[in-house]
C-alpha cells in the first residue's frame, strides 16, 4: 500500500496563462527531443529520438540561438535520459530499439554515457561508454543517487535501476506498485521523485540505493518528464513547486505540494490542448546562467508522436526547444 500526501488536483481549473518562446525549433515535423539539462553556464543540452542520435546544445541568450551537435551516437537509434552527477560531468543513455522491441529489448541494447566538459574544448566533451546492461532493459530518465551512482528509469519494466558509474554494474533498485509506465525521475533531500502515467509521485530513498512506501503527489491525465524548482525559488521548508510536461496533452503543469502532507494545487501554466504553442512535451529544466533561474526550458517531440488537434485537422511540428519565464 502506498501513502497519499493530500491531494488537490485542478488540472485545467485555471487558464495557462503564461506564453512560450521559441528559442529553437527544428524545420521537420518528425523531429523529437526527449530530455535536456542546463550546465551551469547556462548552456541547454537535449536528447534526441533519431535516428540520428545525436547529444544538441543551445545557448538560449544568443540572439538567434543556432543548434551544435556535440556528438552522434551510430550505436543506438535514439537518446534519451540526461543528468549532472559531478560539476559538469553528465551521463545520458539511449538504446537501439525500435516501435516493435521497445517493450521488450533484446540484451545489451542500452548503452550509458559519461559525458565530460571540465576539459579545455567546450564543444568536444570527453565521451566514454560506461555500462551496457546485459538484462532486457530500456532506460529512460535518469538522476543522479551520487556522483558515483545513478538511477534509471525503466519504463516497461516498471522499476528503478541503478547504474554504477565506476564499474558498470546495473541492478534493479526499487519498485512498487506506483511505477507502471515509470517515466521521468529525480533525486533532492533524501527523497527520489518520478513520474508514472498520469502520477506524479516520490519516496522516501536511503543510503543503499532502496526506497520507502511511495506517495502519491498529484495526478493529471498523462506526465512525461519534470523540473524540481531550485532552491530559493518558491520553494520553502515546508513546500515545493515541480513543473511537469503533459505529454500529448500538450501543456506544463505547475505543482505546489506540501512536504509534510497537506494542500497540494495543480495548474496548467501553459499551453492548451488544441494548439501548438506547446506540441507534445516531453521535459522540463530550470535555467542556471546568470538572471536565468526563473527560466523553465521545455522540450517537445513536435506532436510527431501525437498529432495535435487544431481545429479538426491533426498537426505535427518540428521539435521546439521553448521558454517560459515565471
Amino acid at each position: 500500500m502506498y501513502s497519499l500526501l493530500t491531494l488537490l488536483c485542478a488540472v485545467g481549473a485555471l487558464a495557462a496563462e503564461l506564453n512560450t518562446t521559441t528559442v529553437y525549433q527544428f524545420s521537420s515535423n518528425d523531429t523529437w527531443l526527449e530530455n535536456l539539462a542546463v550546465r551551469s553556464n547556462g548552456i541547454i543540452l537535449t536528447t534526441e529520438i533519431g535516428p540520428p542520435a545525436s547529444l544538441l546544445a543551445f545557448d538560449p541568450r544568443e540572439e538567434t540561438p543556432q543548434k551544435v551537435v556535440l556528438h552522434t551516437f551510430d550505436s543506438v537509434l535514439g537518446l534519451s535520459g540526461i543528468t549532472e552527477a559531478a560539476p559538469d560531468v553528465f551521463y545520458i543513455t539511449g538504446a537501439n530499439t525500435t516501435a516493435d522491441n521497445i517493450s521488450d529489448p533484446p540484451a545489451n541494447a542500452t548503452h550509458v554515457w559519461r559525458v565530460d566538459f571540465t576539459g579545455n574544448n567546450e564543444n568536444q566533451p570527453e565521451i566514454s561508454l560506461i555500462a551496457r546492461p546485459t538484462a532486457p532493459t530500456g532506460f529512460n530518465g535518469l538522476a543522479a543517487f551520487n556522483e558515483s551512482i545513478i538511477l534509471a528509469t525503466a519504463t516497461y519494466q516498471e522499476a528503478i535501476f541503478a547504474v554504477d558509474t565506476t564499474t558498470g554494474e546495473t541492478w534493479e533498485a526499487i519498485t512498487n506498485d506506483m511505477m507502471s509506465s515509470i517515466n521521468g525521475i529525480k533525486v533532492r533531500d533524501g527523497y527520489v521523485y518520478w513520474t508514472a502515467g498520469a502520477d506524479f509521485c516520490r519516496a522516501k530513498l536511503y543510503p543503499n540505493v532502496t526506497a520507502g512506501a511511495p506517495q502519491l503527489i498529484a495526478q493529471g491525465i498523462a506526465f512525461d518528464d519534470f523540473a524540481l524548482a531550485p532552491d530559493g525559488f518558491g520553494n520553502t521548508t515546508d513546500r515545493m513547486y515541480a513543473y511537469l510536461a503533459t505529454a500529448a496533452e500538450n501543456t506544463v503543469m505547475q505543482v505546489s505540494f506540501d512536504l509534510d502532507g497537506g494542500n497540494n494545487q495543480s495548474v496548467v501554466i501553459a499551453g492548451n490542448l488544441d494548439s501548438i504553442e506547446i506540441a507534445e512535451p516531453t521535459a522540463c529544466a530550470f535555467g542556471r546562467g546568470e538572471g536565468e533561474f526563473d527560466h523553465l526550458y521545455i522540450t517537445t517531440g513536435g506532436g510527431s508522436g501525437v498529432n495535435v488537434d487544431v481545429n479538426g485537422v491533426d498537426t505535427a511540428v518540428g521539435a521546439q526547444l521553448l521558454e517560459i519565464t515565471l
